[in-house]
């Protein structure tokens, strides 16, 4: 009775609004909180460790010899002199007040690396999981679950790193674990309730609410350790996790035909247009393990999602650090200057999935044609954009505006690659996007250690161009690759079993299929 008369007050002052808009708000913050539960570490690490140097030994190479009063050694970039290891600048004095009074973990480069990347080392294994069990179970427990777990382990996380660094790394492998299985579950709610013509741009709204999180997520963590402490860090992005949950388990609604509230002409409109894009409502069919494997389509996908994901990596772990120990900001501004470039990612997204949706709905783009122009804009484009910011010396503004340029273009994935799964097999899309993103979470563990192992604790520009000139292959490659394999076509293995099915219910009920089946 409770649930009906809440049910009755939502319809009287939202009714009008429609199902699937709520459904894309819920679900826009949920992958914010579970973004942000994700990436705290990568901005709290940089006031947790303790940097085994002295002050006069902090590397900070871009600052300015005018600002430098006490320095060892000095470069030219330019026709500005700069100075290394000159902690005693304006610059560095800002950055060390901006940090905790005390000593912090001894964890060296590639302890961090691995802390970094273990958060992955759990994310891999449930990827598969996660869309089979929302294929299988609805999203609404599934996304649900792993957002209220994630709020719960962050909430312990300050503990167990001051406990000890396996502690911490178990947490954060539980973490992974958890949070596995949020994107492939998601791709089995979006194939149900997104007509596919939608499709992109729902993702680019709700999906991407992840880039959007790291925009505001970043600053907002270089806030509060400033004021509070790092471990103020997770215990503020814990709460909020879990007071999504509230919202989430009382408005969700697995299918358009469970939703109370929903209009009788936006269900038929649903119905009609997922029906027509190859989903069923049926989802008890046994996964064709065979014809994925030997998908072509489908390799297609897992690479270009392996190439996409090794770079995106690098941005969200690595880039805080990039900007404190380089550039010398301070945890402030680096928070403020790191996400920037993930505002631009959204806008990207925003922009590409409204374009190509307009294309192929004017006739002007097939589906394939449209994921291959979307696909090279998000993958060479960084590529071309990578090269300058490795060169682009210590000059601030245009390095932090390289980055923007290249995480903007990057948000054209949410028209290629991210959407691609519910074109070639809509009935098995969580599966799909579980087994692509369990390819890419092997590239996403691999890149903090690659980039520990590359800087050989010499955080200089030199080693750091490196870093960028490494991407540059990875994104090039893989999307040579997408180009060559990918579709926009319904695969036949994606009706797998359920004719069979669909006869044996003809036999049960004396239908015409029956004389076929004895």
């Amino acid at each position: 009775m409770g649930r009906r008369k809440i049910d009755e007050l939502l319809i009287s002052a939202f009714g009008w609004v429609p199902a699937r808009v709520t459904l894309g708000v819920l679900t826009f913050f949920g992958f914010v909180n579970q973004f942000m539960v994700r990436v705290n570490l990568s901005v709290a690490i940089v006031a947790m460790v303790h940097q085994n140097k002295t002050v006069e030994e902090v590397q900070a190479q871009c600052i300015p010899r005018s600002q430098a009063t006490n320095t060892s050694r000095t470069f030219v970039v330019g026709t500005t002199e700069y100075q290394a290891n000159a902690l005693t600048s304006m610059n560095n004095k800002e950055l060390t007040q901006d940090e905790p009074a005390d000593e912090g973990l001894a964890w060296d480069e590639v302890t961090q690396g691995i802390v970094l990347a273990s958060y992955y080392y759990g994310y891999t294994i449930t990827q598969i999981v996660g869309g089979r069990l929302a294929e299988l179970y609805g999203t609404r427990l599934v996304f649900g679950g792993c957002i209220m777990g994630s709020g719960i382990i962050t909430l312990f996380t300050p503990i167990a790193a001051r406990a000890h660094v396996g502690a911490a790394i178990a947490l954060r492998v539980l973490l992974g674990l958890t949070g596995g299985v949020a994107w492939p579950s998601m791709h089995a709610l979006l194939a149900r309730w997104i007509p596919p013509a939608e499709r992109p741009r729902f993702i680019a709204f709700a999906y991407f609410a992840t880039t959007l999180s790291v925009t505001f997520t970043l600053p907002l963590c270089g806030l509060i350790i400033d004021g509070r402490g790092w471990e103020a860090v997770f215990y503020t992005t814990g709460v909020l996790s879990l007071t999504w949950c509230m919202f989430w388990f009382a408005l969700m609604h697995d299918t358009p035909a469970k939703h109370p509230r929903i209009s009788r002409e936006e269900l038929e409109h649903i119905e009609m247009a997922v029906a027509a894009g190859g989903s069923s409502k049926k989802t008890g069919a046994a996964i064709p393990w065979r014809h994925i494997s030997t998908s072509m389509p489908v390799w297609a996908i897992i690479v270009c999602d392996m190439g996409n994901t090794f770079g995106l990596s690098i941005y969200l772990t690595q880039l805080p650090t990039y900007m404190r120990n380089v550039l010398g900001f301070s945890i402030k501004k680096n928070g403020l200057l790191s996400g920037l470039p993930f505002l631009c990612r959204y806008v990207g997204g925003i922009i590409s999935s409204t374009g190509g949706e307009w294309l192929m709905s004017r006739g002007f783009l097939s589906i394939v044609n449209t994921r291959r122009i979307f696909s090279a804009v998000a993958m060479l484009g960084p590529t071309v954009v990578l090269v300058g910011v490795a060169y682009s010396g210590c000059d601030p503004a245009l390095t932090v505006s390289l980055l923007c340029l290249s995480m903007f273009l990057n948000g054209a994935i949410t028209t290629s690659q991210l959407v691609n799964h519910t074109d070639v097999a809509p009935n098995f899309s969580g599966t799909l996007f579980g087994i692509s993103n369990t390819f890419a979470s092997i590239a996403s563990f691999i890149s903090p250690v690659a980039v520990a192992a590359i800087i050989e604790n010499q955080q200089t520009m030199t080693q750091w161009q490196k870093v960028f000139w490494m991407c540059v292959p990875i994104y090039a490659a893989a999307e040579v690759f997408y180009l060559a394999f990918c579709s926009g076509t319904v695969q036949p293995w994606n009706y797998s079993g359920q004719h069979r099915r669909h006869a044996h219910e003809e036999a049960e009920r004396g239908g015409p299929e029956a004389t076929a089946l004895q």
